[in-house]
């Protein structure tokens, strides 16, 4: 055995440090900090959040795709009367040809002719929100945020209630580091629905951006009662208790994402940070090495 090698394993500090520099270089992920454009600081004229670790896009909350929402239920008392609307537009036809191309297309993966088909499919009905709201995600798929935003805007002048649409829109925002506009979607929708698991696990989120643990603890907790099935939430929970020094709480948050996601590298990292913590050195480093092999290296 190579015994210089092996005295780069003493300490939990070191063993933690090798073990994030290997997760580091199986992982892509990037600081959104782009500067904001003049619809944004109309959005938020809030000071800007706290700069945190980015999350991994493959766990960025959504709404479901093309989900069907309840009827909007009426806006709060405490909410300011808004401006007389228009007639409200005649309901589309679900089964309209170019909304079916538009999802045949997207099944397909060809999400060029999906944006195009939703386009011509809103050039003619303005007012179809699941076009417009599809069209969005495409958009924030290929990177375009801004557009993404600005459908998701129009869809909620249509629909200003559609919690679906609320969420998805919070995500974006979320995902360019608007945090506390993001924040103020997800309080809409949670106060009308405050089971919306949606709604709570990116608000859980978004508190985690902004470092505020103990708030992301409340909403992370009430996800996942409300869905225990989400291993996701469960991670960024464990996160939230690690960093407010509850050790026992947190190992078993981790430990629970990794039963639902045994290939949850980020969880598996996780455990073994907290049995550092905790002073168990040769179970941390066995997590460490597991974090390594789940995540390809």
């Amino acid at each position: 055995m190579n015994r210089r090698r092996e005295r780069r394993w003493q300490s939990s500090q070191d063993r933690a440090r090798v073990a994030a520099e290997l997760i580091e270089e199986a992982e892509s992920l990037t600081e959104t900090a782009a500067i904001a454009s003049p619809v944004d600081v109309a959005r938020d004229k809030l000071p800007p959040p706290l700069r945190v670790e980015a999350m991994p896009p493959a766990e960025a909350p959504r709404a479901k795709f093309d989900q069907d929402t309840p009827p909007p239920p009426p806006p709060a008392v405490a909410d300011p009367a808004p401006p007389s609307p228009a007639p409200a537009p005649i309901a589309p036809v679900a089964d309209d040809p170019l909304y079916i191309s538009a999802r045949e297309a997207s099944e397909r993966g060809d999400l060029d002719r999906a944006a195009a088909s939703y386009r011509d499919l809103l050039a003619r009905e303005p007012g179809h929100v699941k076009a417009r709201n599809n069209l969005a995600l495409i958009l924030d798929a290929r990177g375009d945020r801004d557009g993404a935003l600005a459908e998701l805007d129009r869809a909620l002048e249509t629909d200003p209630n559609n919690a679906g649409l609320l969420v998805n829109r919070a995500a974006v925002l979320g995902a360019k580091g608007s945090y506390a506009a993001a924040q103020r979607d997800l309080l809409r929708v949670i106060r009308d629905d405050s089971h919306n698991v949606e709604a709570l696990f990116n608000l859980g989120v978004v508190f985690t951006r902004r470092g505020l643990w103990h708030d992301a603890i409340a909403q992370l907790r009430q996800a996942v009662e409300t869905d225990p099935s989400r291993a996701a939430a469960w991670y960024y929970l464990g996160d939230a208790l690690n960093h407010v020094d509850d050790l026992t709480g947190a190992l078993a948050a981790f430990e629970r994402a990794v039963e639902l996601q045994p290939t949850n590298a980020k969880a598996l990292y996780g455990i073994g940070k907290v049995l550092d913590r905790l002073n168990r050195p040769d179970e941390a480093t066995v997590m460490y090495r597991r974090s390594r092999e789940v995540a390809g290296r």
